[in-house]
């Protein structure tokens, strides 16, 4: 009679195994093939709101590129009464005042379009520098403007150029 129970245990517990096991791959299959959270109604809700900010977003950063290239900048920021070191100083705030303008920008765009945005930044303002640094303190701004134009004609791509590409891609891959 103990055979008889031991192997009435086994089978229970083979059923209840068997059960249990079933149970969880039907948990594991609902879970896998449910919906996924964006489309929820309170989730594209959100992408309706969202979707304009991104896009203003993109927008802002692309006219912070135009505005920081080197041939846009001086146009603005260049007169005739600067001597180099003034426009020097001029062009590197006007780069960092208009980065800081948009540095909130960077929660709707993606961080690798993010950082070269920075590096684009960072480049403009060195290429500023180095120009600056091959003429006299005493040189004019148009001395300057010369120096800066010549070193972006022997440039293959200024980062500005690329980032506004990469920039670009980003806003063509939302649609």
């Amino acid at each position: 009679m103990t055979i008889h129970i031991i192997i009435r245990l086994l089978m229970m517990t083979f059923m209840i195994g068997l059960i249990l096991a079933s149970v969880l791959i039907a948990i594991q299959f609902y879970f896998s093939h449910s919906k996924k959270p964006q489309d929820s109604p309170v989730r594209l809700e959100d992408h309706k709101i969202i979707l304009p900010l991104r896009l203003q977003a993109y927008e802002r950063i692309v006219l912070f590129l135009e505005r920081i290239a080197p041939n846009n900048l001086i146009i603005r920021v260049n007169r005739p009464e600067l001597n180099a070191y003034q426009l020097q100083s001029a062009l590197i705030k006007t780069i960092r005042e208009e980065f800081e303008y948009n540095l909130s920008q960077q929660l709707y765009i993606s961080s690798k379009a993010w950082e070269m945005v920075n590096n684009a930044k960072e480049e403009t303002i060195k290429l500023i520098n180095i120009a600056a640094g091959q003429i006299p303190e005493t040189a004019s701004s148009a001395e300057l403007v010369r120096v800066i134009f010549d070193a972006v004609m022997n440039t293959d791509k200024l980062a500005v150029h690329v980032t506004l590409e990469t920039v670009k891609d980003e806003i063509r891959q939302l649609f």
